[in-house]
């Protein structure tokens, strides 16, 4: 239906317009925005439409919504008591032009709630005859649609084999016997070139043509559609279809697997809670691994084996698990505990006054809560308060839900946090807190990064900043040696003002390489002695740099074994630079700032 011209999403338009029209004395405007979700059900939220007028009722660019019929907007009365109390608290009215109410009094409210009760009956009634009939079918041995499995071709009389398919899916399971490793299988297959048939649906639209993913390889080796049976939803069934491996062959390649899977624990079998909401900066998702050492796991989060960053020779980043999960839970702890932090948090909720402050004076206690959150119940409490946490080589970000944050502020811990995933489409309110730390392992190239003094160098250090460093370990050590005399005696020891001395501790403060740098002479000639101890310096060096117009270091990364064993590119050394801002200094920064 969808694909025609004038279909049923066009006639209930142009039947909502015509009474947006007829209320135009009481100063009724139609947006000119389209809010149709045809081909999504309405048993969700989780609809991009739903979720485009939820943010423009956020915006404040909407007054009151328009529908043909109340099952258009849900048909889940849960989810439509969650619509109604947010229309409510932006003072949004709901008309439905096919059925008069009004949601303004009691009547129009029970009547409403009458005819959601019959739709919600009416989804789950059909929902509960699609799943009888996919069960008869596959009792029966036959597929109950969809796309046919890799290595078969889907007829009117069933499942057919593809000859060229097929023989790819007994290659698999050969190796897989042969090496007993999924990641040789995959490799094994991804230098053999091999790629699935091109195939076309019942409307002519071609699928297929690409190379083998690694996760298709994974489900040839787990699917029991290759020996012959049809997975149910608690055991298997004989299915029609003429099977594409033996038995003996099966039953080995399972009994493989399930040692593995004894072997490598899953993220869910352990106390790892991060595993589903790790990226690194570059886009690719950070799995949960494990790797033995004299009968010891060790476990680590390592970026996925995407096909892009194999061709473009990217790093994976690698992250001690125990670490990670440290940095990160303390993190949440201190931007809880941070008053100033968490109002500017919840302000973009639209939340202020009274409520704001409520809120704001529970993150201490919010604080406790966390830490005293049994580790069982930390993986679904993250993926409820957290979109995504994203780990670069100087910065961890992460990503909290606006939304789950106001629910979290006002949980007791007396039962497990999890999270409402069908209120997510209606508020997109998110808060990056960014901090600025290395949490990828240095195992392949140095954190610091201190380039050695070439012979031909002739540069002359500059006395003036030699001075300034010297004076600042001098006030260092006045501080660590003195512990119990304030700042203002320490400064007059060292002939100096407090906030001067204060600057100078500072200083103590800069990356290896910048005083490095200055010791060898080779700083930028902008960088002069008032520069360098009037500067505000951040902790982050890499903002360090930025400021007072250092280079970006440049680092020799070698690059992961991506190609099978004994394999690599031609160059097993690849030159990577970082954007360059050798000609930012502090001030052609400050004067951009002015300008």
């Amino acid at each position: 239906m969808l694909e025609r011209d004038i279909n049923s999403l066009t006639t209930q338009r142009e039947i909502c317009s015509a009474y947006v029209t007829s209320q135009r004395y009481r100063g009724w405007t139609e947006l000119p925005n389209r809010y149709d979700d045809g081909g999504h059900s309405g048993s969700g939220l989780e609809r991009p439409a739903l979720a485009k007028l939820m943010q423009d009722i956020e915006a404040g660019h909407v007054d009151a919504v328009v529908v043909y019929k109340i099952d258009r907007l849900t048909r889940s009365l849960l989810d439509f008591v969650r619509l109604i109390e947010m229309f409510d608290r932006r003072g949004i009215s709901l008309v439905s032009v096919s059925q008069a109410f009004d949601t303004s009094d009691s009547m129009g409210r029970m009547i409403l709630n009458v005819l959601l009760t019959f739709s919600q009956f009416e989804r789950e009634l059909i929902a509960e005859r699609v799943r009888d009939s996919i069960r008869t079918r596959k009792r029966h041995g036959k597929v109950h649609g969809g796309l046919p499995p890799f290595g078969y071709v889907a007829t009117d009389d069933g499942l057919r084999i593809d000859d060229a398919e097929a023989e790819i899916v007994r290659f698999i399971f050969n190796e897989f016997l042969r090496t007993k490793r999924y990641t040789t299988v995959m490799t094994a297959v991804r230098e053999a070139g091999f790629c699935s048939s091109v195939k076309y649906s019942r409307r002519g639209v071609p699928r297929g043509g690409a190379a083998l993913s690694p996760s298709t390889v994974y489900q040839i080796l787990r699917s029991p559609i290759y020996v012959g049976e049809i997975q149910g939803h608690d055991r298997t069934y004989p299915g029609r279809h003429v099977p594409l491996i033996s038995r003996e062959i099966w039953v080995e390649a399972q009994a493989i697997s399930a040692d593995r899977t004894r072997q490598t624990p899953h993220a869910k079998q352990t106390n790892h809670f991060l595993a589903g909401l790790l990226w690194d900066d570059l886009g690719r998702h950070m799995l949960l691994e494990v790797d033995w050492h004299r009968g010891k796991p060790y476990f680590t989060y390592a970026s996925s084996n995407a096909m892009w960053s194999q061709k473009e020779y990217k790093r994976a980043y690698r992250s001690k698990a125990d670490h990670l999960e440290k940095l990160i839970m303390s993190a949440i702890a201190n931007f809880l505990s941070d008053r100033r932090s968490l109002r500017s948090a919840v302000k973009r909720l639209g939340i202020f006054g009274a409520d704001l402050e409520h809120l704001a004076r529970r993150g201490v206690g919010a604080t406790a809560t966390l830490e005293a959150t049994p580790p069982e119940w930390m993986h679904d409490l993250l993926s409820a308060l957290l979109h995504r946490i994203e780990v670069g080589e100087e910065h961890v970000s992460l990503d909290f839900r606006l939304i789950e944050l106001r629910r979290f502020l006002l949980w007791d811990g007396a039962t497990a946090f999890c999270g409402r995933p069908s209120d997510w489409p209606c508020s997109d309110a998110r808060y990056v807190l960014e901090i600025p730390v290395c949490a990828i392992s240095a195992e392949r190239w140095p954190v610091v990064h201190i380039e050695p003094r070439k012979a031909d160098h002739r540069s002359m250090p500059d006395p003036a900043l030699l001075k300034l460093l010297r004076r600042a370990r001098e006030a260092q050590r006045l501080v660590e040696d003195n512990r119990e005399r304030p700042t203002a005696v320490l400064a007059s020891e060292l002939r100096c003002k407090p906030g001067h001395f204060s600057r100078l501790i500072r200083l103590n403060y800069l990356a290896p390489d910048i005083v490095t740098a200055i010791l060898d002479g080779g700083q930028p000639v902008t960088l002069t002695r008032d520069v360098l101890l009037k500067a505000n310096l951040p902790m982050d060096w890499s903002l360090q740099r930025r400021l007072l117009g250092f280079m970006v270091p440049t680092r020799d990364i070698p690059v992961r074994n991506l190609f099978g064993r004994g394999k690599w590119p031609p160059e097993d050394r690849i030159k990577s630079r970082l954007p360059s801002t050798s000609n930012q200094t502090f001030m052609e920064i400050q004067a951009r700032e002015r300008s």
